[in-house]
Formats: structure tokens, C-alpha cells, sequence
């Protein structure tokens, strides 16, 4: 069951984040999300995308650059405006009152790095992901669907659909693997943001809806190849010894495997091994 939607909050106080929007060219969905971060107290909303006209600032990149790419250009730009902090956002979201307050809030405790708001279904009343848990012997990653029962609540990861970055935390890291295309890549940041002894928190008054596959198609061969890819990148980089790597790999396989025979079709799993063997040679 969720939560009811907080009240909205102080407004003025929301404009201590910029907010960084990598958006397909010509995104049928990105005017009603900057409309919805900007009532919320935004003032400056940096598009990042290779194309296209609208509204917010834009920031250039090249067609081929994935999700990680845009999203550092996007923060760098954000930054470089004399930012501290920044709300990285998809596209097909819409964020719902107060919870830009929220995020730029759960940032200000010491150590926290990366804040991630409760993600909803768009057309449903369900959770669609409150943050991601990951096994590190087998490289399983899960979305946490259940309520938060606290108001700020440790993660091992949070969702690149919304997720409020500390931009110094951000520097310290050394921003988004850009080895990654889609997919995964902003568990890969929160895993390492820990690792430094960061904090990365789920914050159950920060909501947003989340349409899923709005913009990219999440069940297509195309997703089957991006996942395997960027999945054998995040098992190799979890660590561990040649055995346990192995192992971790071989596990991933076998669950993607299983996901895209079920999710994608005939096709699916044949486009998943692709990209984890493309994931091997990176």
C-alpha cells in the first residue's frame, strides 16, 4: 500500500538542485516532466540530448553516448552553473509535490551521496522500485518493491530514473562508468559511492512516477543486448577473485537468460548472450 502523497513543501527551497534530464530528441514525454520538477521548486532544468527543440537548457551529445555519458554532460553542466547538487531524471517521469525538498533534505546528512526518490507505477497505484538490492557472490539485482517504513532508509542502490547526486561525492568517484551503454550503470555508481563509505539512502517522501520503457523499449531485443552488456560489466567489477568472478558471471547469465526467454520472446536470449559476450570484452 502507498503512502499518502506528501504536502508540498517550501518551494523556494527546492531550487538548491538543478535537475539533468537525458532525453531522447524530441521526447513526446519531456515538457510535462519539466513542468512537473520545475512546480516543485526547480528553476534550472539542463536537457541533456543529441537533438531536438523544448524546453530547459541543452546540453549537446553525441547520438552514440549512452545513459552514463549523458548523464555526466548533464552534471558537468550543472556544476560548472555553481551547482552543489542535482535531481538526475528520466525523461517519462512526473515528479509529485515536495519531493525535491525531500531529496536535496536526505543530502544535507553527513556522508549521503546519492538519494533516490520512491518510484511509482505511472498508471497504477503500485511501487514500482524503492530501491535495489544486489548479491555480491551472484550478481542479482532486485528492485525493493515494499513501502518504505522509515523516512530515509539505506540502499545498496537507487534508481537512475530519479536520483539526487551530491556533486562533489559525484567528483570524488569519478562520475558514471560510461563504459556502460543502458542499464545498470547507476547501481555500478551507488556500489562504489558505499565502497567509498558514502551513504546512498531511499527517501519515502520523494515520489515519482515512473511510465518504465516510455522512452526505450524495456522488453525488446535491443534491451535483451543493452542488459546483457552492461550485466557482465557490473559482475566483473564487483570483485572478488577469477573463481568468484566466474561463478558471478555464470549466474548472471543464467538469470538474464531466463528474463529474456520470458520477457522478450525466441529472440530475446540470443540478444542477451550477444551483449554479455560483448559485457567480457569490454
Amino acid at each position: 500500500m502507498i503512502a499518502p502523497r506528501p504536502e508540498p513543501r517550501d518551494r523556494r527551497r527546492g531550487s538548491a538542485l538543478a535537475a539533468v534530464v537525458p532525453a531522447a530528441p524530441d521526447s513526446p514525454w519531456l515538457e510535462a516532466a519539466i513542468r512537473s520538477v520545475r512546480a516543485d521548486g526547480v528553476e534550472r532544468v539542463f536537457v541533456v540530448s543529441e537533438g531536438g527543440r523544448g524546453p530547459g537548457e541543452r546540453v549537446a551529445v553525441s547520438p552514440d553516448a549512452g545513459f552514463a555519458a549523458r548523464a555526466n554532460a548533464g552534471l558537468a553542466a550543472a556544476r560548472s552553473a555553481g551547482f552543489a547538487a542535482a535531481l538526475l531524471l528520466n525523461d517519462d517521469t512526473e515528479v509529485l509535490p515536495g519531493t525535491t525538498e525531500a531529496l536535496a533534505s536526505a543530502l544535507r546528512r553527513p556522508a549521503v551521496a546519492v538519494a533516490g526518490a520512491v518510484l511509482l507505477d505511472w498508471d497504477r497505484p503500485s511501487i514500482q522500485q524503492a530501491g535495489i538490492r544486489v548479491g555480491r557472490r551472484s550478481g542479482r539485482v532486485r528492485l525493493e518493491r515494499r513501502e518504505p517504513t522509515r523516512p530515509i532508509s539505506s540502499a545498496d542502490a537507487v534508481g537512475g530514473a530519479a536520483m539526487a547526486l551530491d556533486l562533489a561525492a559525484l567528483d570524488r568517484l569519478g562520475g558514471f562508468e560510461e563504459r556502460f551503454g543502458f542499464y545498470l550503470e547507476d547501481v555500478d555508481l551507488c556500489l562504489r559511492a558505499r565502497r567509498a563509505g558514502l551513504g546512498v539512502v531511499v527517501v519515502r517522501d520523494a515520489r515519482v512516477r515512473h511510465r518504465g520503457g516510455g522512452t526505450r523499449d524495456g522488453r525488446s531485443g535491443e534491451a535483451a543486448w543493452h542488459l546483457g552488456r552492461s550485466h557482465a560489466l557490473l559482475a566483473r567489477r564487483l570483485g572478488g577473485g577469477p573463481v568468484a568472478r566466474a561463478a558471478r558471471l555464470v549466474s548472471v547469465a543464467g538469470l538474464g537468460l531466463a528474463w529474456s526467454a520470458r520477457s522478450v520472446g525466441a529472440g530475446g536470449p540470443r540478444r542477451f548472450v550477444a551483449g554479455w559476450l560483448a559485457g567480457l570484452r569490454i
